[in-house]
């Protein structure tokens, strides 16, 4: 059986999580989870359209986050730069108050395990398994479990918790 939830609910796990469709509820279209492609959004984004607000909020991993301790909560996320960095970072510590010193940026997303060998340094004493990436790509939780001791959940996991 998992013990994937035994982990979620261990007040000593150290927590990273991913924003968009974690963090962020990926709703970004009327119809579609997303409504543009990479170029589009990056030229919105430096052009300084805000696209995380409230209603982006998960409602139910802002309640799951209220029971952590905030210093073992980080978030990795990718971006395509300092103005998305800057956006999800101040969405960040609006609506979940992540610690800026604990939000990552990567530029591509098999970047995560580095990130996640940062975090660590910080916790030598920690089970590798007491590490968790929460995310919602596949090839990412993949990634980590390949490639590191490091434990890895995919967001459903939070559907019944």
């Amino acid at each position: 059986m998992s013990k994937i939830k035994e982990l979620l609910n261990d007040k000593d796990t150290v927590l990273a999580f991913d924003v968009d469709g974690v963090l962020a509820v990926l709703e970004f279209g009327d119809y579609h989870h997303f409504a543009m492609n990479d170029d589009v959004w990056i030229e919105a984004v430096n052009n300084g359209a805000e696209f995380y607000g409230e209603d982006k909020v998960s409602k139910k991993m802002q309640d799951y986050l209220k029971t952590r301790n905030m210093n073992n909560v980080y978030v990795i996320t990718k971006s395509y730069g300092d103005a998305e960095d800057n956006m999800k970072r101040d969405y960040l510590m609006k609506y979940y108050n992540i610690l800026n010193e604990n939000i990552y940026y990567v530029r591509e997303e098999l970047e995560k395990k580095y990130k996640l060998n940062e975090i660590k340094s910080k916790y030598p004493n920690l089970e590798d398994k007491k590490i968790v990436i929460i995310d919602d790509t596949v090839n990412i939780l993949n990634d980590v479990m390949d490639n590191t001791n490091y434990s890895t959940v995919h967001i459903s996991s939070f559907l019944d918790i």
